[in-house]
């Protein structure tokens, strides 16, 4: 996308924290990334060093973002998303129907996910 509107008045955003440096390499100007709404300052934190050019720092933290984002996306989804929140200070609150809380054992999965990366 990047590449094919290079010379266009068009801006590229990241739809995933899970390849936000990625994109910042090859030209995005930011991202629309649902883990800012639990490591919010983590993920200003890549943007700084992507934009900064200090890419050892930002490809070790990118890696420890990439499973929370992976559980509060793809695995989990808004459950799991509101899940952690919850843990991180914020308010996620109960899901709506026809959404179900997590289970036990998907909490704990979860709750791995952030843990096993220095979050929790």
């Amino acid at each position: 996308m990047i590449h094919k509107t290079r010379r266009q008045d068009f801006q590229v955003l990241a739809g995933s924290a899970g390849f936000l440096l990625a994109s910042y390499a090859v030209g995005a100007v930011g991202g629309v990334c649902a883990l800012a709404n639990v490591l919010g300052a983590q993920v200003c934190q890549l943007e700084r060093l992507c934009l900064t050019g200090q890419w050892e720092d930002a490809q070790k933290l990118q890696l420890r973002l990439i499973e929370p984002n992976t559980a509060v996306t793809r695995r989990f989804g808004i459950p799991g998303l509101k899940k952690a929140m919850d843990w991180l200070g914020y308010y996620g609150g109960p899901c709506r129907a026809p959404l179900q809380e997590l289970s036990p054992e998907e909490e704990e999965e979860l709750r791995l996910d952030f843990t096993n990366n220095g979050w929790l």
